[in-house]
């Protein structure tokens, strides 16, 4: 390679003239050819690999076969895994007992002893009406239509409170039976009754009439 002493422009074969016109040139020698070293193919102490030794063969043979025998182990007699079974639920029903009322155990009446007396007798029809005046003072006759009947039964205790109250319903005038029904619930009690009284039922009949009249009477 030469170049012009003047520009320093490169020329790879000496030339008469430079462009600048100068005929003086300076030789540069080449670069030296960098080596590569490229191994051939068939070269086999790059390529092929080292050689297996027994003792290398024999080292994968048996942690092979013990990687085996530890996975059968496992399969067919390692443990059972434990089953986590669920607790069945129970769902405690509510028991409700059916408790009786009061009145269908409990009777404070005496065994009244019925006395022959006339005065025993006039004490005792004096206060049948007078219990049956309360029970009609509480019947509301508003509302009844055509006629009917139905009974009302009670017992009294001592202190003159109806107990054991029942209604039995004769006739299909509904007006009727819902004004007795009231008359008998409105009416918690009365006088005490007279000796003569032996605690047994009462029934009174309550008649209603055509004629938008009504009644309530005794039935012995």
């Amino acid at each position: 390679m030469y170049v012009c002493k003047d520009c320093k422009k490169k020329f790879k074969e000496k030339v008469d003239y430079c462009d600048c016109g100068n005929n003086e040139f300076e030789e540069i020698p080449d670069p030296p050819p960098v080596q590569v070293n490229n191994y051939p193919v068939e070269n086999p102490e790059v390529f092929s690999p080292a050689p297996m030794l027994p003792v290398n063969i024999m080292s994968i043979v048996v942690f092979s076969l013990c990687c085996v025998f530890s996975l059968c182990f496992v399969l067919f007699f390692g443990p059972e895994p434990k089953k986590h079974s669920k607790a069945p639920v129970t769902h405690e029903k509510a028991v409700v007992k059916d408790i009786p009322t009061v009145d269908s155990f409990w009777d404070d009446t005496p065994a009244y002893v019925v006395s022959g007396s006339v005065n025993a007798n006039a004490d005792w029809e004096l206060y049948k009406n007078g219990l049956r005046n309360t029970l009609l003072a509480m019947f509301d006759p508003r509302g009844l239509e055509g006629s009917g009947s139905c009974e009302i039964e009670f017992v009294l205790d001592r202190h003159g409170n109806l107990r054991k109250k029942k209604l039995y319903q004769n006739t299909a005038n509904k007006p009727l039976v819902t004004a007795a029904k009231k008359m008998l619930s409105g009416v918690k009690g009365y006088n005490p009754p007279p000796a003569g009284y032996d605690g047994s039922a009462i029934m009174m009949e309550v008649r209603a009439n055509a004629d938008s009249t009504y009644s309530l009477m005794y039935k012995e």
